[in-house]
């Protein structure tokens, strides 16, 4: 029976790493689970150090320091080659450590691939901490689409008809249903389709690698599937708060004009490069408003 192996990328994540790995081994659906990979991208808080009591009495778990930020396409690239260096046949989940999985939610993933041969990657439901169903899905992004994030139009224009369909808004969570993407906090991977297209691609450092895999998944063939049988609760953007201004944009664009010239047409991503400046220029209050709210913390302490 093809097992379930967990790559897990940690940067900074306090208790939730622990949680996570917590949920995972009181998972009742063990026999379906195989190894455990964390990829630790050269934390400085104590995540590792609440975590290993639990990797060091559960011998399935792996904690791997890289001993540097790897960002997160090449860290969870060196758990896969872990993973498959020991178990070729496993199907790979990409797992997020602010997440928990909830009983069952592994075996729903596994059905999900067993029952349907076309489908190359599963996405669970994903629940916010209150357990109300957090929306995970999404269409592949067009330009239109990057375009408007770049000037930032859906803050300004929440209601605008290509961000709410390229969100998917009107998705119905109650049904299991073929899809364009799932977030990449519980993504699953059949691994023919890691024989058939090859690895996350390394050049993003993070945001859009998962994307890109699905879209090159699908034009292999493969389809990505919703399955709302499976819950995993995802605290959210952990490591990614962690990141402001121009150190959360800078990646953020760079990612996206990587994505557009691989999947764009020439046009599309010289305009979206003539954009590129003023969307570092709308970064800039957002960058004034963090710091004077920093001073004022400090002014207050």
């Amino acid at each position: 029976m093809e097992k379930i192996s967990i790559a897990i990328v940690n940067w900074n994540t306090g208790k939730l790493l622990a949680q996570c790995l917590n949920s995972i081994v009181k998972l009742p659906e063990q026999e379906l689970l195989g190894s455990v990979v964390v990829i630790d991208n050269a934390s400085t808080d104590t995540s590792l150090t609440q975590a290993q009591p639990i990797a060091h009495n559960n011998p399935s778990i792996s904690i791997v320091r890289s001993g540097e930020n790897l960002g997160f396409a090449r860290a969870n690239n060196s758990a896969i080659k872990r993973i498959q260096k020991e178990n070729p046949s496993h199907h790979i989940l990409l797992l997020n450590p602010d997440t928990e999985m909830k009983p069952g939610s592994l075996r729903a993933m596994h059905a999900a691939l067993t029952t349907h041969k076309d489908v190359g990657i599963v996405g669970p439901k994903l629940l916010n901490q209150d357990g109300t169903t957090q929306p995970s899905v999404r269409t592949f992004p067009s330009f239109t689409i990057l375009a408007a994030l770049f000037l930032k139009l859906p803050r300004i224009f929440p209601n605008l008809t290509l961000w709410n369909t390229y969100m998917c808004t009107d998705f119905d969570y109650t049904k299991e249903q073929v899809v364009d993407q799932v977030m990449g906090a519980s993504f699953c991977i059949r691994n023919q389709v890691l024989t058939d297209i090859g690895l996350l691609d390394t050049r993003f450092w993070i945001w859009f690698e998962e994307v890109d895999f699905a879209l090159r998944a699908k034009q292999k063939g493969w389809k990505t599937l919703f399955t709302p049988t499976g819950e995993v609760v995802h605290f959210g953007g952990a490591s990614f708060h962690q990141l402001i201004g121009f150190k959360k944009s800078l990646p953020f664009i760079n990612s996206a004009l990587i994505y557009a010239s691989k999947h764009f047409s020439l046009i599309e991503v010289i305009g979206l490069y003539a954009l590129t400046p003023l969307a570092f220029l709308l970064v800039l209050p957002a960058v004034f408003a963090h710091k004077a709210k920093q001073a004022q913390t400090t002014k207050q302490l």
